[in-house]
């Protein structure tokens, strides 16, 4: 073969390999690359978890791209704020509850195949949550600040909402309407810290992976 087409023929193979790698890219967070296979991998374990099948669509992969850009932007601010988060490993009790499900091991490891996932890539993805949760808690928690006003309306507001529940009194219920209220705002907060974000981070959807 002539040197110049064996050039030719070695630079096509170069120009198909780069596309076939930019075609498993299906977001950019900044320099931060989200591939295909990690949608069809984060798809898949929130099925398992869940107990339901699988979907791949368009819809389902803009939600799976949603929550792993959430994730990026919560642990690379704890990277940069230095913040101490669970470390490997902590995810293993989480484990317990999802393997009683299964009458043995053996069992408990055909569903993984079944669900095309891997012991490891479950563990790892409960970890990611925790690690999530943990910042949050510490990031945001601390901020809310929850007066009794505040607290005796969210009761109303809860008692309203669940006439036939046994009834009980605010006193009783305080700690655990405490509990709620601020998990909710803390919540509310990430969403609104995940909201500017997004609008101060160049992020670019290859929107055929979306199709």
């Amino acid at each position: 073969m002539p040197r110049h087409s064996s050039f030719v023929f070695l630079l096509v193979l170069a120009l198909v390999a780069r596309a076939e790698t930019l075609d498993r890219i299906a977001v950019t967070v900044g320099k931060y690359v989200i591939s295909e296979q990690d949608l069809v991998r984060d798809i898949r374990v929130s099925a398992f978890l869940d107990g339901t099948a699988p979907g791949f669509d368009g819809t389902q992969r803009r939600k799976a791209a949603d929550r792993l850009i959430d994730q990026y932007l919560v642990l690379q601010d704890a990277t940069e704020t230095h913040a101490t988060l669970p470390p490997a490993g902590s995810a293993t009790p989480l484990l317990t509850p999802l393997k009683a499900r299964y009458a043995s091991e053996a069992e408990y490891r055909a569903a993984l195949d079944k669900a095309g996932i891997s012991d490891a890539g479950l563990q790892t993805h409960l970890l990611t949550g925790l690690r999530m949760l943990r910042y949050t808690n510490v990031r945001f928690r601390p901020q809310m600040q929850v007066s009794e006003e505040g607290l005796r309306a969210y009761f109303e507001a809860l008692m309203s909402q669940n006439p036939n529940a046994p009834a009980q009194s605010f006193e009783e219920s305080r700690g655990q309407v405490e509990k709620l209220l601020t998990d909710q705002q803390t919540m509310q907060s990430l969403d609104d810290w995940l909201k500017m974000m997004r609008g101060e981070t160049q992020i670019l959807y290859r929107e055929a992976v979306f199709r």
